[in-house]
């Protein structure tokens, strides 16, 4: 019998969830040297100086655009996808987000578009690697370096992602790995940032240490949202409960069910949440520790399962990024480009496959915000990206069975 296949998996066993939430209910949290040899571990295995752990990474975004002081009113660069509560802290802190498109085929800024949105008052920019793509860094560094910017990489999605055999996440002034649910490397949430300067490291070390202590409540909701999801993605559960009720509820509400965990709020905050503004544990330290070294194989793994399904895939109704010269691209999500995934994806369900687009906000045209954009490859990627499920566990027959698919669909959607 031939499983459904999820569009998504969580990166570590149901059983890790179960202890760490049994775990989470009594151990201590703020054991410093745990927290402190995790930091040091990460650094080393991103090849930088420093690490500090915070709670989320829009924190660590935060507390870095605080530490470098820019006057009120400085411009700073942002992707024009992203998750929304980046955009709420850059806000918070005086500055005017300036948004610049994508170039389509590597999902990061396109660098004429760059340049030509450089003004005086452009102080900083966030790169951002959306889906584990990484662009052509020597261009967009170099670039930044001319202007003398404030060079933060948000590399959440893109852990192990390589530019000219150099880890992303190592160019700019601060990097930023958010070890949220589903990712990679998921610590049951944190903001995990790495840096060079010794000033900077000082300066963001203040603050870290400034935070209250964590919410235990707080850390077992996250563990518990993780083992929910583990368990509706498990290969038995999930054909036989959860892909029925997600057919069932594409024909009831497709726009919904479409995103990959759903949909996400985009109004504005009027201030930032105390929740944001609390320790990292050491009981998600301890895991982040035991969970580190599996990732690069999980990463070869899934990368060989693009290769072949993009082999095996001549003639599809989907395009895919073709990426940048000396880029090394790590899929956390494996993206094409499709003309309409809501029919794509009723299609690729009565396959046993499923499917969705990204739940990232497309934070340069809400309404409810000040500030917006004109980012047409950006909107495209944004409502015609789709995520072919790719991900380490499937097997060589799966990964067949996908491309396979993919290739009848332009004939019998017509596409």
């Amino acid at each position: 019998m031939q499983l459904s296949i999820p569009r998504g998996i969580v990166y570590h066993l149901v059983l890790q969830d179960i202890v760490y939430l049994i775990r989470a209910f009594f151990s201590p949290l703020t054991n410093q040297a745990k927290i402190l040899k995790f930091e040091k571990k990460f650094a080393e295995y991103m090849g930088v100086k420093h690490c500090l752990a915070f709670p989320f990474a829009r924190t660590a975004i935060y507390y870095s655009l605080k530490a470098k002081d820019l006057p009120k009113g400085s411009q700073i660069i942002m992707p024009p996808i992203t998750i929304k509560q980046i955009l709420d802290v850059v806000i918070a802190c005086g500055l005017e987000p300036v948004f610049v498109d994508i170039n389509p085929e590597t999902l990061c800024f396109d660098s004429d578009k760059l340049k030509a949105a450089l003004g005086p008052k452009t102080k900083a920019i966030l790169l951002t690697y959306l889906f584990g793509m990484v662009p052509d860094l020597g261009e967009l560094i170099s670039l930044c370096k001319e202007r003398d910017l404030f060079v933060l990489e948000d590399f959440s999605q893109c852990l192990n992602g390589k530019f000219a055999d150099r880890k992303v996440g190592s160019f700019g002034d601060v990097g930023i790995y958010s070890s949220s649910s589903i990712k990679t490397l998921d610590t049951y949430g944190g903001g995990l940032l790495v840096c060079h300067n010794d000033l900077l490291y000082e300066r963001l070390k203040e603050f870290k240490e400034s935070l209250p202590r964590p919410s235990r409540t707080a850390l077992i909701l996250k563990i518990w949202t993780d083992l929910c999801r583990n368990v509706a993605t498990n290969r038995i559960v999930f054909h036989v409960v959860t892909f029925p009720f997600l057919r069932l509820a594409v024909k009831l509400n497709p726009e919904r069910v479409i995103k990959h965990v759903g949909h996400r709020s985009t109004q504005m905050l009027a201030s930032l949440p105390e929740a944001w503004f609390e320790q990292y544990t050491s009981l998600q330290a301890e895991l982040g520790l035991t969970l580190l070294p599996q990732v690069e194989e999980g990463d070869s793994v899934r990368a060989k399962n693009v290769q072949t399904i993009k082999s095996w895939s001549t003639d599809t109704g989907f395009r895919f990024p073709k990426g940048a010269l000396k880029s090394e691209n790590v899929y956390w999500q494996f993206v094409a480009y499709c003309e309409n995934p809501l029919v794509m994806q009723k299609y690729l369900q009565s396959k046993r496959i499923d499917s969705s687009t990204t739940s990232l906000v497309y934070i340069s045209n809400l309404p409810s915000y000040p500030y917006q954009g004109l980012t047409p490859n950006a909107e495209t990627l944004h409502s015609n990206g789709m995520f072919i499920p790719a991900y380490p566990g499937l097997s060589q027959v799966e990964i067949r069975h996908i491309a396979t698919v993919l290739n009848q669909s332009k004939t019998e959607l017509q596409l």
